[in-house]
């Protein structure tokens, strides 16, 4: 009886020593990174401050104190997630997407430079608070930097030779290191067409572009007014500075075509293929050619149903049961030797007599070729 006992008194022992199911823990905690912080602010000027916000359920905005480098507070804000709608001047622009923003205006005066630390903090409605993010931005009254001078060519002539240079000195009253880049807007007809950054160079202050034929592709001829405009690291720019000059871009030229000049009609259930090619070049490299092209004129003076036929210069072949011809597969041998290809087809249905074959080509500034005329006479088996 007594081991009986005993042994019923271990039982209940161990079945007391169960673990008791646990209610599970959320210890995910907001976390911050910086998406739009400024590196520099100026007394009195706006700047849009983005954060985005990893575990951001139950966040309800992202507090943002700006100290001094000693750690005197010098104004707090807060950052929204809800798509400008009860905050309607914070500039978020997605709710819910766990990027909070604010649009703020940096009222205090600094007289000296000075680094600022700016601490953002995210909690949740549960309590949850995550590591603060501390960003230094460095804060000065600013002077707008100045253009001190501009050095272009007068023009660039199509397809010239060697490179030309753009060049353009600028200064900043707040140091050279304030100088964040030097930027020109190039407009044709009073419309802008193109957007460009210099490069800094070795000496401090002097920002250059070296262009060289290619500079052209894709740009129409003409003179072009640039605009030209340094900017600092608080997005303060200079005075706008206009130059003029001329880009020139010549249209592709087409020369040396290959193609047979007759082809004896194919008997019922077969076709002749042969090979067409042309020569293409331009003087701002072939990388300026956008497409070249194929009428295929009949005897009767209509066009075939699919003209015109696209040229390609790929390497592809062309394969008889036509798989990958509207991928480019036409025939061409070589890739990106300046030689277009297609493979021409007649078939026992095509009408005898004279076939006109008219090429021509585009590049990427809308330029069009001189066209080229080759023919094909097509003749039934008899010799007629």
């Amino acid at each position: 009886m007594k081991k009986i006992v005993w042994i019923l008194f271990i039982g209940i022992m161990a079945g007391c020593s169960r673990e008791l199911p646990q209610e599970p823990v959320d210890d995910s905690t907001p976390e911050i990174e910086p998406k739009q912080v400024p590196e520099v602010v100026n007394p009195g000027e706006h700047y849009q401050v983005m954060v985005s916000v990893k575990n951001a359920d139950g966040v309800d905005s992202v507090r943002l104190d700006i100290f001094t480098s000693n750690e005197t507070m010098l104004s707090t804000h807060y950052l929204f997630d809800d798509g400008a709608a009860a905050h309607p001047d914070d500039g978020d622009v997605v709710a819910h997407d766990d990027v909070f923003s604010q649009n703020i205006q940096f009222q205090t005066d600094v007289e000296e430079k000075d680094s600022l630390i700016w601490r953002f903090k995210a909690e949740s409605h549960s309590g949850r608070t995550g590591k603060p993010l501390e960003v230094s931005v460095s804060a000065f009254a600013n002077i707008a930097p100045a253009i001190v001078s501009i050095s272009l060519p007068d023009s660039l002539p199509s397809g010239f030779d060697g490179t030309r240079t753009i060049q353009v000195t600028a200064s900043d009253s707040n140091g050279l290191d304030d100088l964040h880049h030097v930027e020109y807007q190039a407009f044709l007809n009073d419309e802008l067409y193109f957007t460009q950054k210099l490069s800094e160079q070795t000496n401090e202050g002097v920002y250059s572009q070296q262009v060289t034929k290619e500079f052209a592709i894709a740009k129409a001829p003409g003179m072009y007014t640039l605009k030209f405009r340094a900017v600092d690291r608080s997005k303060a720019s200079s005075n706008v500075v206009e130059r003029q000059f001329y880009i020139a871009n010549t249209a592709p030229v087409l020369s040396e075509p290959s193609l047979v000049d007759s082809v004896k009609r194919p008997p019922e259930d077969m076709m002749t293929a042969f090979l067409i090619t042309i020569n293409v070049s331009d003087a701002q490299t072939l990388n300026d050619v956008k497409e070249v092209k194929l009428d295929w004129k009949k005897p009767d003076g209509t066009f075939s149903q699919n003209s015109p036929f696209d040229l390609y210069d790929n390497g592809l072949p062309w394969n008889e049961d036509f798989t990958g011809w509207d991928e480019g597969y036409r025939g061409d041998e070589t890739a990106g030797d300046g030689v277009y290809s297609i493979t021409g087809i007649f078939d026992p249905n095509q009408p005898l007599g004279l076939y006109t074959l008219t090429f021509y080509a585009f590049d990427f500034a809308g330029n069009k070729s001189d066209k080229v005329v080759r023919h094909v006479y097509l003749y039934s088996s008899e010799g007629n």
